[in-house]
C-alpha cells in the first residue's frame, strides 16, 4: 500500500449466513468507506450519506451557534443534486449511463447512483458535487422556483398535507413537526450564505460515509479518494434539539380540502424517545426492526384489527403503516382513505389498544420475524438495495451483517415491554381530511 493509502485502516468482516464479505475502511480524517464487494456482478452502487438532513436546523461548531431556516436541508441537496448547467450533474450523469439520485429526510441526506459503464466518472462527478459544490447566490435563484414549485404540490396532495398536520400536533417543539422541504416563506429566506454554512460544517469528509456494492477495482478507488482527503479533518459541528414533552399537542386535528374522498392518519407518539432522552446505535436499530414486526403483527392485512375493520368498510386498499424511529424521535403514523374517517380513527386508536392490552401473538409475531429475516437475506443479492440499506446503516454505526443477530434477540414479549406506550390513550393523535361541501 503506497503512502496515500497508509490513510486507511482496514476491518474485514463475512457474514456467516451468506459467506458476503463487508470491508470498513476508515480514513484519518474520519471519512469511512464501506464495500460489499459482488464479484462477477456487472452492475455497480454507490452512496454518500451526510449525516444532516432537516431537522438540524440549529446547529453549534467551535462554540458558536447558528440558526438557518427550515429546509434548508433540502434546499441544499437540490443545489448539490443541480440540473442546470445543460443538465447539471443529474444530466452529466445520464449522459454516462448511471440512475442516479437523492433525497432529503429529517435526520439525513444521500446521494446515490448506479451504473454499469462508466463508474468510476460517475463517482468523480458525484464527489465533486457534494465535496465542492457551487453554492454562489445564482445557484440559489436558479433552484429556489423548483422548490416552490415542489411545495406548492405537495400542498395540495391531501397524503402530505395529513402527514404535516399529524407531525404539527405529535410533537410541540421538535422541528420533526416541520415539513422536510420547509414553508414557502422560508424557503423564500435561505441565502446562498446559509447553505455555505451548512456545507462547511456538515458535508466536510470527516463527516461522511461512502458505500460501494459491486466488482470494481477497490484500490483505484481508494487512491482517487485518498487523492481528495489528504489536507481533509473533521468539523465539530453538532445538532442543537429543544426538549420536548412526552405526549402529543392535541389528540384530534382536522382539515376540509376538495378531495374525492376523505381520509385519516392515527400518530402514536413514542414517549421514550425525544431530545432528552435520545437513543443510538445497536439499541435504536433493534427497536426500529422490532417495533415494525410488531406493528407487521397488528396491522397487516395478516392481522384480525386490518380484517376486523376491512369488513366493516372504514378502510379500504389505501391502508397503511409508516413507523419512523431515529435518535431523537419516533412515531407511528397509520391510516388511508375512509368513507368515515373520524370513526375509522376512532375505531383503529381502540383496536389497537385492545390487541396490545390482550397481549401480542407470538406465533403471528414469528412468522413476521422469519419473513422479514428471509426477506433481508434474498436483499443482499440486489446490488441496490443492499447498498442503500448500509448507507443507512452508516449513520448508526451498524452493518447490514448485524441484522440476523438483533432478529435473533427479539420475540414478541421483548416487544410488548418496550412498546408499552400503545395502551396509553394519551400517546394517540388523530388526522384527519374531510371532504369540502360546497357552501
Amino acid at each position: 500500500m503506497n503512502d496515500r493509502l497508509s490513510a486507511f485502516t482496514l476491518i474485514e468482516t463475512v457474514d456467516p449466513l451468506t459467506g458476503h464479505v463487508l470491508k470498513t475502511w476508515h480514513h484519518s480524517c474520519g471519512f469511512v468507506v464501506k464495500v460489499l464487494p459482488r464479484p462477477g456482478f456487472s452492475r455497480r452502487f454507490a452512496a454518500l450519506t451526510v449525516p444532516y438532513g432537516s431537522i438540524h436546523t440549529r446547529f453549534e461548531t467551535a462554540g458558536q451557534q447558528s440558526l438557518v431556516p427550515d429546509g434548508t436541508a433540502h434546499f441544499l441537496e437540490h443545489c448539490v443534486f443541480s440540473r442546470d448547467e445543460e443538465g447539471g450533474l443529474l444530466g452529466r450523469l445520464s449522459a454516462l449511463g448511471a440512475s442516479a439520485n437523492a433525497y432529503t429526510s429529517h435526520t439525513h441526506t444521500m446521494y446515490y447512483f448506479s451504473s454499469v459503464f462508466h463508474f468510476e466518472a460517475a463517482l468523480d462527478l458525484y464527489l465533486d458535487a457534494v465535496l465542492a459544490p457551487y453554492l454562489g447566490p445564482d445557484r440559489v435563484e436558479a433552484e429556489r422556483p423548483v422548490i416552490l414549485a415542489e411545495l406548492d404540490q405537495y400542498l395540495d396532495d391531501p397524503d402530505t398535507v395529513c402527514y404535516v398536520q399529524l407531525l404539527d400536533r405529535l410533537y410541540e417543539n421538535h422541528p420533526v413537526r416541520q415539513d422536510i422541504g420547509g414553508t414557502a416563506a422560508s424557503v423564500q429566506s435561505i441565502t446562498s450564505e446559509h447553505l455555505k454554512m451548512v456545507w462547511s460544517t456538515f458535508y466536510q469528509p470527516g463527516k461522511l460515509s461512502l458505500t460501494l456494492v459491486g466488482d470494481m477495482d477497490e484500490k483505484q478507488i481508494l487512491q482517487r479518494l485518498a487523492d481528495r482527503l489528504e489536507n481533509s479533518r473533521e468539523i465539530q459541528g453538532e445538532a442543537i434539539l429543544p426538549d420536548e414533552p412526552t405526549h402529543p399537542v392535541e389528540a384530534k386535528v382536522e382539515k376540509s380540502m376538495d378531495v374525492s374522498a376523505p381520509s385519516f392518519l392515527v400518530g402514536i407518539k413514542d414517549p421514550t424517545i425525544l431530545p432528552q432522552t435520545p437513543l443510538y446505535g445497536r439499541e435504536l436499530v433493534m427497536r426500529q426492526r422490532m417495533a415494525r414486526l410488531t406493528f407487521d403483527t397488528l396491522l397487516s392485512p395478516a392481522s384480525p384489527l386490518f380484517e376486523d375493520l376491512f369488513a366493516r368498510g372504514l378502510i379500504n386498499d389505501s391502508f397503511g403503516y409508516h413507523y419512523a424511529c431515529e435518535p431523537s424521535f419516533a412515531f407511528l403514523a397509520a391510516g388511508g382513505e375512509s368513507k368515515d374517517p373520524l370513526a375509522a380513527g376512532k375505531a383503529l386508536v381502540e383496536g389497537l389498544q385492545k390487541a396490545f392490552a390482550a397481549g401480542l401473538d407470538p406465533d403471528l409475531f414469528e412468522i413476521q420475524k422469519r419473513a422479514a429475516a428471509g426477506d433481508f437475506v434474498r436483499s443482499l443479492d440486489s446490488i441496490d438495495h443492499s447498498g442503500l440499506v448500509q448507507a443507512q446503516c452508516n449513520q448508526h454505526g451498524l452493518d447490514l451483517f448485524d441484522y440476523p443477530a438483533l432478529y435473533d434477540k427479539m420475540d414478541a414479549k421483548m416487544a410488548a415491554q418496550q412498546l408499552a406506550f400503545l395502551s396509553d390513550p394519551s400517546s394517540y393523535t388523530l388526522s384527519i381530511i374531510n371532504r369540502q361541501t360546497e357552501e
